[in-house]
């Protein structure tokens, strides 16, 4: 009998130290691959910047391209800041000298394996319509890069529908959110005019508050239904519900703010911190 309880402590003590090495394991995978991921940092450009009379020569010419290696602005961008004559330029310019500036990156650390980058300052941004997304690749869980979304709701205050994190509920937010980020991308659906975007920012600001955050919303909760949410699928689900444009990049149960930055049913007005060739793919 002694013998069969001393084997029955032996077994019970490895199976023990194999769920404990199991689990420390684990979290050293889970470290090693958060490692990996911590090490973005905020791309700028390896080629000259131009001077101001360059880039105002640019402008003169219409020459977008050379604009958009200059300051990540699309022609999209350009001819919003256009519209707002020398004041827009001045704008340009600002971006041009953010977007060619070495940026410190700083880590928020808000769970473990958990973490947002962001750089030392806010950088400017164009001027953003009522409809707008913006997508950045800043939070990733260990190895992955799950990033954050939201939708202009009010362009003229810099409000934001944001759903943020696990215990909170969707709420706005500030552009700023996402211009003190080491990435981020602004973007306005193809198939939406003004008038559209409009619509959609205004039903979006006024239904779809308060909505539980879901990380698995779309798994474990129908997609079409916003009950439960996330960053990326709020945004899908106000354009899909009130303009019946799918900006999921991929169709698939859960929507992501990658999926949503590699949709071709978005255009591109600014980025900034992406590898301007790469974006995020």
């Amino acid at each position: 009998m002694a013998k069969k309880k001393l084997s029955r402590r032996i077994i019970a003590l490895i199976v023990c130290l194999s769920i404990i090495g199991a689990i420390l394991l684990t979290c050293l995978g889970l470290q090693i691959a958060f490692t990996v991921a911590d090490g973005i940092k905020c791309w700028r450009p390896d080629y000259e910047k131009l001077s101001e009379a360059e880039m105002r020569q640019l402008i003169e010419n219409e020459d977008y391209d050379g604009l958009y290696k200059q300051t990540g602005l699309t022609e999209i961008g350009i001819k919003r800041a256009l519209e707002k004559g020398e004041n827009g330029i001045e704008r340009i310019l600002q971006i041009q000298d953010d977007f060619f500036e070495e940026h410190k990156v700083e880590n928020d650390f808000f769970a473990p394996f958990v973490c947002t980058d962001y750089i030392e300052k806010q950088v400017t941004n164009i001027y953003l319509e009522d409809g707008d997304i913006l997508v950045t690749s800043s939070t990733h869980l260990s190895g992955w890069r799950m990033g954050h979304a939201g939708l202009v709701t009010n362009a003229s205050f810099s409000q934001v529908l944001q759903a943020n994190a696990i215990g909170s509920s969707s709420s706005m937010g500030k552009v700023e959110d996402f211009t003190t980020r080491v990435n981020f991308m602004i973007l306005s659906p193809k198939k939406a005019d003004k008038d559209t975007k409009e619509k959609v920012a205004k039903s979006a600001a006024k239904n779809l508050l308060g909505k539980t955050y879901d990380p698995t919303a779309g798994v474990f909760s129908r997609k079409k239904k916003c009950n439960k949410t996330q960053c990326a699928h709020i945004v899908w689900y106000a354009y899909k519900e009130y303009a019946g444009i799918d900006i999921d990049g991929n169709g698939g149960p859960i929507v992501t703010p990658q999926n949503i930055a590699n949709s071709p049913e978005m255009e591109l007005v600014q980025v900034f911190g992406f590898d301007i060739n790469k974006l995020w793919r």
